[in-house]
């Protein structure tokens, strides 16, 4: 499968920062249930087979349509071992690899001939893979990834051709200075935990990956297993036949996940800052992260994973009172001043693990870094002082559920949006739980938030801008 047929993961860099997270919103009313009809008209069906794996059926209004997307619970946050970042993102290449049944090109021509289109895309913490079909085709689709996620079959030879198709991903990312930027950021951020690697995996790595073809086969065998996958179905979909076609490919799959010692990484302070040189044409360009909390802390149940729900919630309001473009910074600093060409963000709070939320700002030539910097910590700080009107967080809350509502359009949209909190949160039921942590988001859980979590001593600057010296860890 060419590359372009992928899916790219963020902004300028392809596979470089981790996947956006669809923006969810503040519902008008406390409950679960509630908040569960306004987004879905009908509540997911959710089965688990013995073997552990999960099935998951939406249905959407989108007659003769489904989305059939296998998740599978592993990114570049596994990748534990030294010498070995990158697999994850290698395996999704692999898995068009086809089988000893269906090689790549009779899979290819199968799904072509159904009229249907496949896709894939891998984050830090999952990889996703995607199927758009009709529903007239469930049956053969369902054959069809059972055999590959079951009997992956590649060569040596075949397994060298795919690792140079990664590396010549790595080197045309290369070419945009975020491939750089990102990466050091995620360095300074993450000391111990796997998040210090980007999801692409360091250059050394990619390049001796293709005298690695024996371990590529452990790693499909530890992560590739039936407790750590779960299909989703959204559209057209009647449950009891997905599930007894489920059954019938899948019953037989056996294994158990491998669960790798992830390092937990401290809490950050000092905050730190680096620059770097860039050779290439570039207007100056800055990240600017923040060390946030996971989605819900780990927890399972209870109380304490409630409260990390709600702390993640409180993130996505700050994210939206400083990063949109009705923001009083942004229209300050890109519409009055003009003095930024790009104020944009990723809010990262919708991760397994405490991750980052990151400003990104391209600077005008001659802009000053610190300034800029300054200028959102200060709105920060405003924030957490409680300055903000109690109106204006409900207007960022009734924006960010009009947003959802509005990209919520497909069976695609709709599957992505399931398996992207299934995969941070570990069940459907995530869903509803961000949805009534939203709805319940104070001014004072707002303030308290961001001046916890958003402040200096949890903040990391890559500064980046032609022509100047590089320096470790000193003020832009």
């Amino acid at each position: 499968m060419s590359s372009t047929r992928r899916r790219i993961a963020l902004l300028a860099a392809a596979s470089v920062l981790p996947a956006l997270t669809l923006t969810l919103p503040a519902t008008g009313q406390r409950g679960s249930d509630d908040a569960a009809i306004r987004v879905l008209p009908v509540a997911p069906t959710v089965e688990r087979l013995p073997n552990g794996l999960t099935v998951i059926s939406v249905p959407w209004d989108s007659p003769g349509i489904i989305a059939y997307y296998t998740l599978v619970r592993v990114g570049s946050r596994d990748e534990v071992e030294p010498g070995h970042s990158g697999f994850a993102h290698l395996f999704e290449h692999m898995m068009f690899r086809g089988t000893e049944r269906f090689p790549a090109e009779v899979y290819e021509r199968r799904l072509q001939n159904l009229g249907a289109d496949n896709n894939a895309y891998t984050s830090q913490d999952f990889t996703l893979y995607t199927v758009t079909a009709p529903s007239s085709a469930l049956a053969e689709v369902a054959e069809l990834e059972a055999d590959r996620f079951q009997r992956l079959h590649y060569d040596e030879a075949q397994f060298r051709t795919e690792t140079g198709a990664v590396l010549g991903e790595y080197n045309k990312s290369a070419s945009n200075p975020m491939l750089k930027m990102w990466e050091a950021l995620s360095e300074m951020s993450f000391t111990r935990h796997t998040y210090g690697h980007t999801t692409l995996g360091y250059l050394r790595d990619i390049q001796a990956m293709p005298e690695r073809y024996d371990y590529s086969i452990q790693f499909f065998r530890r992560f590739y297993t039936p407790d750590d996958c779960t299909i989703i179905v959204a559209g057209d979909v009647q449950h009891a036949r997905l599930l007894e076609l489920v059954r019938q490919h899948y019953g037989s799959w056996s294994g158990r996940r491998h669960d790798p010692r992830i390092r937990r990484e401290p809490e950050p302070r000092q905050g730190a800052e680096r620059h770097i040189a860039w050779d290439g044409s570039s207007p100056p360009r800055m990240l600017v992260g923040y060390r946030t909390p996971s989605f819900d802390g780990g927890q399972r149940a209870g109380a304490r994973r409630a409260a990390a729900i709600r702390e993640s919630a409180a993130m996505q309001v700050i994210h939206g009172l400083v990063f949109d473009p009705s923001s009083p910074l942004y229209q300050r600093l890109v519409v009055d001043e003009q003095k930024l060409l790009e104020l944009g963000s990723w809010s990262g709070e919708q991760s397994r693990d405490p991750h980052l939320l990151v400003a990104l700002v391209a600077l005008k030539p001659g802009g000053d870094f610190a300034e800029i910097r300054d200028a959102l910590q200060a709105e920060l700080d405003g924030i957490a002082a409680g300055t903000t009107e109690a109106a204006r967080i409900d207007a960022v809350k009734s924006h960010l559920r009009y947003a959802l509502l509005t990209s919520l359009e497909t069976p695609d949209q709709v599957a992505d949006l399931i398996a992207q909190l299934i995969a941070v949160g570990g069940q459907v039921g995530a869903l509803d739980e961000y949805l009534g942590a939203l709805a319940a988001v104070t001014p004072e859980e707002v303030a308290r938030v961001a001046g916890h979590y958003l402040t200096a001593s949890r903040r990391f600057v890559v500064t980046l801008a032609p022509g100047a010296d590089t320096s470790e860890g000193g003020a832009p």
